[in-house]
C-alpha cells in the first residue's frame, strides 16, 4: 500500500502565505468561507473500528476543515438480505468514496474505472479461523471429510475469498474434493461444530471465540506466502479528473483522522458506541478497543505511514490473481493514485498571485518552497526504505517469536532439498512441538503460552549454527533445517536442545513455568523423490515421540529403521 512520495501541500503553502503576509501585511484579505462540499463514502461492512479514521475525521472537523461536508454510510446487509457493495454504490456515483478489499483490482482489471487512494491496513486481517478441540494446524490436514464452511467458486451467490482460494493452492488443496458448504457467518457454528473451519477476521471473531470459553486457532494466509492488503480507500476515476481537489481534501483529511483515531482509541471506541448503530450489542467499547488493538497491529503506523502504496507489492497481488485466473491484465499505473499529478498547484496559489502580483514575492515563494519539498522528499525516501526493510521483516519473520516464519521455512526447505539431492550432501530435518501446550494456556492463560514460545525460541536459536535455519512452523510446531548435516549430527544437537528446554524455568507473573518438548529427526534418503516426503516422516516421528511418552526423540536412519524413544 508506493511509488509516490506523499507530502502535505498545505504546509508549504502556509508557510508561502507566512512570507508574504511578511512583506505585504497591508494587501492580505479575508477569504469568504466557501460553502462545504457534500460526498458521501461507502463503508463495506458495518460500524465498527475497522472505520474508525472515517469517523474520527468526521467528528473532530477534518472534513469540514478542508471544506468537505460528509455522509458515512455503513455496509453489511441491506433490507432485502443482499450484501452492499461499495464498488456497485461508487461506479453508479451513489457514493463517491468507498472502502473495500484487495479485490477492487479485479474489478479494474475487468475495465471498471476504480482508482486505490490509499491502502489503510499493511496487512489483510483474513484468516481461516478455527479452534484447538478440532486438531487443526494447517491447511494440508483439512482432508475431504472435515465440515468446513468456506466462500469458495460455485458457493453462493457472493464474491469469493480471494486469499483462500490463493491459500488453499499453495497447499496443494483441490477445492472440489473439500467438504465446503457456502458459510452462515455464524460463529455458533464454529463453536458447536456443525463446521470445524470459517472465513475470519482477526480482528473480530478471535475476541468472541475466547469470550464463549474456546481457544481460537488462526491459519493465515500469510504462513503460504498470500500477503495481501487490508482495507482500502477508493474512487472511481471519472470523479478523480473531475474534482481532483476534492479528491485530495479527501484523502488528506481522512488519512489525519485515521491518524488521530490511533493515537485516541479509546475516544474514538466511546464515539463509535453513542452515535454509530454496530452489528449487535456484542459488539461494545471492550471489543472495539480490542479490535483496535489488533488493526495497530496490521496498519504498524509507527513505522509505516497510513495510506502508504507500494507499486511493487501490489503487482505482486496482481500476479497471485492473474495465477488463479481472475484477471487477464492490469494497469497498475491507472490503478494507483499518484497525488503529484492530481495536484494542480495553479489552483493552490492562484488567489495569492492575482491578489498580490508581485515577481519578489513570488521568486521568494517558489525558491523557499523548492528548498523545502527538496527537505522534505529526503526525509521521505528515507522513511520509505525504512518502511519497506519493516515490511520485509514482517513477511519473513514470526510476529511473536522474532524467527522465521513458516513460509520462509517452506522456500528453504525446497531449496535446501534440491541441493542436497544435486550434490548427494547430507541434509536433516527436525520437527519440534511442545508437549502439553494447552494446559499451559488453561493453567497460566495465553499471554504466558506466548511467553513458553518466545523462551522455547530463544533457548534453541543459541544452540543452532548460522547455517541452521529456525523456524515456527504453526501454533508450537517449530522445524530446524540442518543443511549438510549427518543424521547422527542432528540427533546430538536435538538431544542438546530437549536438554534445555527441559530445565528451562520461563518466568511469567512470579511464577515458574516448566515445559518439556518432543522431537521429530529424520535425514534425506535417496528413495525421497520429493520434499514432502522427508516432511511427512519427520512429522509422523514428532507423533511416534508424543505416542512414547512425549520428552523424547523419535528419528530414522537410512534404513528406515526407527529407535527407540531417545532421551538425554
Amino acid at each position: 500500500m508506493y511509488q509516490f512520495i506523499t507530502f502535505k501541500i498545505s504546509r508549504q503553502v502556509a508557510s508561502v502565505v507566512t512570507v508574504m503576509v511578511l512583506f505585504f501585511p497591508l494587501g492580505l484579505q479575508a477569504k469568504a468561507k466557501a460553502e462545504l462540499t457534500t460526498v458521501t463514502l461507502q463503508l463495506h461492512w458495518n460500524h465498527q473500528f475497522q472505520f474508525a479514521g472515517y469517523y474520527a475525521a468526521l467528528e473532530k472537523g477534518f472534513y469540514k476543515d478542508v471544506g468537505l461536508s460528509v455522509n458515512i454510510k455503513d455496509g453489511g446487509y441491506d433490507s432485502s438480505g443482499h450484501a452492499v457493495v461499495p464498488e456497485a454504490e461508487v461506479l453508479f456515483d451513489r457514493a463517491q468514496f468507498g472502502s473495500t478489499r484487495t479485490d477492487l483490482l479485479i474489478n479494474h482489471g475487468q475495465g471498471l474505472p476504480f482508482v486505490v487512494l490509499a491502502n489503510i491496513m499493511q496487512h489483510s486481517p483474513y484468516t481461516f479461523l478455527t479452534t484447538d478441540q478440532y486438531d487443526l494446524k494447517r491447511l494440508e490436514s483439512i482432508g475431504t471429510t472435515r465440515p468446513i464452511s468456506l466462500n469458495l467458486p460455485g458457493e453462493g451467490n457472493q464474491r469469493t475469498d480471494v486469499e483462500a482460494i490463493a491459500a488453499l493452492k499453495v497447499a496443494g488443496i483441490n477445492l472440489k474434493g473439500l467438504n465446503n458448504h457456502f458459510p452462515t457467518w455464524e460463529l455458533n457454528d464454529l463453536l458447536t461444530g456443525k463446521t470445524q473451519l470459517i472465513p475470519a477476521y482477526s480482528t473480530d471473531e478471535s475476541y468472541f471465540v475466547k469470550k464463549a470459553g474456546h481457544i481460537p486457532v488462526h491459519i493465515e494466509p500469510r504462513s503460504y506466502g498470500v500477503d495481501f492488503y487490508g482495507d482500502l480507500l477508493f474512487t472511481r476515476q471519472n470523479m478523480l479528473d473531475n474534482h481532483p481537489e476534492t479528491v485530495q481534501k479527501f484523502r488528506a483529511a481522512s488519512l489525519k483522522g485515521w491518524k488521530y483515531a490511533m493515537e485516541n482509541t479509546e475516544e474514538i471506541a466511546e464515539l463509535i458506541v453513542a452515535k454509530y448503530k454496530t452489528r449487535n450489542n456484542f459488539y461494545d467499547k471492550n471489543f472495539l478497543i480490542y479490535e483496535a488493538e489488533q488493526i495497530k497491529k496490521l496498519m504498524n503506523p509507527d513505522v509505516i505511514e497510513i495510506g502508504y502504496i507500494n507499486k511493487e507489492r501490489w503487482g505482486k497481488i496482481a500476479d497471485t490473481y492473474r495465477s488463479l485466473g481472475l484477471i487477464d491484465q492490469y494497469d497498475l499505473d491507472k490503478f494507483l493514485y499518484k497525488q503529484f499529478e492530481s495536484e494542480d498547484l495553479w489552483t493552490v496559489y492562484k488567489h495569492w498571485i492575482q491578489l498580490l502580483i508581485i515577481p519578489f514575492v513570488i521568486a521568494v515563494g517558489v525558491s523557499w518552497y523548492l528548498f523545502s519539498l527538496t527537505t522534505k522528499l529526503q526525509k521521505e525516501i528515507a522513511k520509505r526504505r525504512i518502511a519497506e526493510k519493516s515490511l520485509k521483516i514482517q513477511a519473513e519473520l514470526d510476529s511473536l517469536t522474532g524467527i522465521s516464519n513458516r513460509y520462509v521455512f517452506q522456500q528453504s526447505l525446497e531449496k535446501e532439498f534440491d541441493r542436497a539431492r544435486r550434490y548427494h550432501q547430507p541434509f536433516s530435518l527436525m520437527i519440534m512441538d511442545i508437549d502439553l501446550f494447552k494446559e499451559v494456556n488453561d493453567k497460566y492463560g495465553h499471554q504466558a503460552g506466548d511467553e513458553v514460545l518466545r523462551s522455547l525460541a530463544s533457548v534453541t536459536q543459541g544452540l543452532l549454527r548460522n547455517t541452521d535455519l529456525f523456524a515456527r512452523y504453526g501454533g508450537e510446531e517449530f522445524v530446524v533445517l540442518l543443511p549438510n548435516t549427518s543424521l547422527k549430527e542432528t540427533l546430538n544437537l536435538a538431544k542438546r536442545i530437549l536438554y534445555a528446554n527441559r530445565h528451562n524455568a520461563v518466568l511469567f507473573n512470579g511464577l515458574s513455568i516448566r515445559y518439556t518438548i518432543s522431537i521429530g529427526v529424520t535425514e534425506i534418503l535417496d528413495t525421497d523423490k520429493v520434499v514432502e516426503d522427508l516432511f511427512k516422516r519427520s512429522d509422523d516421528l514428532l507423533y511416534d515421540a508424543k505416542d512414547a511418552g512425549r520428552d523424547c526423540i523419535r528419528l530414522s536412519n537410512e534404513k528406515k529403521e526407527k529407535l527407540e524413544a531417545v532421551s538425554t
